[in-house]
């Protein structure tokens, strides 16, 4: 049976994990390291939204024009609608979550604002994530060597946890952090190597030199996991199914479910 070494070995990729079963002990590979969050960040910026919300201080009803001028390439499918639209921030979370819309994460993030999502970041518990900038504006010095955000694998599992465990606002902001989740469309990382029968709520940040995924997993029996795994440092490669981090990602997932 493959090691978590033996992978970073075959993939020449740096792994850090962390899996969490709820019921057992964790297992840490490099948990504290930090890493590139690439799209893992959004899941902290749909938690404060949620939060927001919780508060009376948002309204998931509330519309918000689209600016074709803020269009931004990548992910996501609000790019190739036509302007004036005006979707809801309900909308814009669950498309940023499920498809990572990075147009729908930059128009949340210009009405949330950077620094008060690090402001939530650090009540959440996650002392080692920030988030840097808007998806695809340029680097600043302090942006480096993260780009888009930095956290750990630990980190990431405690905000997981948390969701998982019903202690995010209200039990009807914990629903709808899970069944968002749930939706998650992008199933070629840890979805890929778990059992038959076992099911998968959760998030995936990419680049050309990484693939992320964390989620919250659920056994047949009701047992579950919280992951979060980080394949970084690898050679550049254009997206694809079969891309290199992916299937690191989908073997972590079998070799953790099988141990």
């Amino acid at each position: 049976m493959p090691t978590l070494r033996s992978l970073e070995g075959q993939y020449k990729a740096q792994i850090s994990l962390l899996w969490h079963p709820l019921d057992g002990t964790p297992i840490a590979y490099h948990a504290d390291r930090p890493v590139k969050t690439a799209s893992i960040i959004k899941l902290p910026i749909l938690v404060h939204a949620a939060l927001l919300v919780d508060a009376g201080q948002l309204s998931w009803e509330q519309r918000v024009p689209l600016d074709h001028g803020a269009v931004v390439p990548g992910m996501g499918v609000l790019r190739y609608l036509d302007g004036g639209i005006a979707p809801t921030v309900r909308d814009l979370a669950v498309l940023m979550t499920i498809i990572s819309d990075n147009t729908a994460t930059n128009m949340l993030i210009d009405m949330l604002g950077i620094e008060k999502i690090n402001e939530r970041i650090q009540t959440l518990g996650m002392p080692q994530t920030r988030l840097n900038r808007k998806v695809f504006t340029p680097n600043t010095p302090d942006c480096l060597p993260w780009g888009l955000g930095v956290t750990t694998a630990r980190d990431t599992v405690h905000l997981l946890q948390s969701i998982a465990t019903g202690q995010i606002g209200t039990a009807a902001t914990n629903q709808f952090l899970r069944d968002t989740l749930a939706r998650q469309l992008d199933r070629v990382g840890f979805p890929r190597g778990i059992p038959t029968g076992w099911t998968y709520a959760g998030k995936t940040g990419s680049d050309d030199d990484l693939r992320n995924d964390c989620g919250i997993l659920t056994a047949p029996d009701g047992r579950q996991v919280i992951a979060a795994c980080f394949v970084q440092e690898l050679a550049e490669a254009p997206s694809s199914v079969d891309h290199l981090g992916l299937k690191a990602l989908s073997d972590v997932a079998a070799l953790m479910t099988q141990a």
